[in-house]
């Protein structure tokens, strides 16, 4: 679903940046097996994946932090899938997640980038469960409460049922 055709569910509601979307088409060796095992896990209907529509500018690098060379413009049809598929929301950067962006620029010290601070008020707006991240220098360590007063969890993706996939069992374990 995409754009204003959302329908709210019971099932877990993570937000990914954009660090983590190239984490998954770039099959980064520290983040892409975890990112396929909650995408795995929103394919089976266990979960949602949400993002900002701001996020598809942002995914057109190679690398997320620092990276300058740009994905090949013949990826962005295979990425536009990615984006497109049911189980992923895209939201729009309204007034409200803009001011939220901006006061959470305000209020915390350690979030310097208004990118990061739009994904955190999107994740916050939505009152999402997770948002899932590697970016450690702007989000991660974050204490932030949602719009419906519970705290949101800023983690990587390994974090995805509470604890780390890998210290829980087997991540390709469907039995969950």
């Amino acid at each position: 679903m995409r754009f204003g055709d959302i329908m709210m569910t019971e099932r877990r509601r993570v937000y990914w940046d954009a660090c983590a979307w190239l984490g998954l088409i770039n099959g980064e060796p520290d983040k892409a097996a975890d990112l396929k095992v909650v995408w795995h896990k929103a394919e089976r209907g266990q979960l949602e994946v949400w993002t900002s529509a701001f996020c598809l500018a942002e995914v057109y690098k190679v690398k997320c932090e620092g990276g300058k060379t740009g994905l090949a413009a013949e990826e962005d049809n295979q990425i536009d899938n990615l984006f497109e598929q049911d189980f992923v929301h895209v939201v729009q950067v309204d007034i409200e997640i803009a001011e939220r962006a901006r006061s959470l620029l305000r209020s915390h010290e350690k979030l310097k980038k208004p990118s990061d601070a739009i994904h955190l008020a999107t994740a916050v707006v939505w009152n999402l469960d997770q948002l899932h991240t590697y970016d450690m220098s702007d989000l991660i360590g974050l204490s932030v409460i949602r719009a419906d007063g519970k705290p949101l969890e800023i983690c990587t993706a390994a974090m995805v049922d509470g604890e780390n996939l890998f210290t829980a069992g087997d991540p390709g374990d469907e039995t969950e």
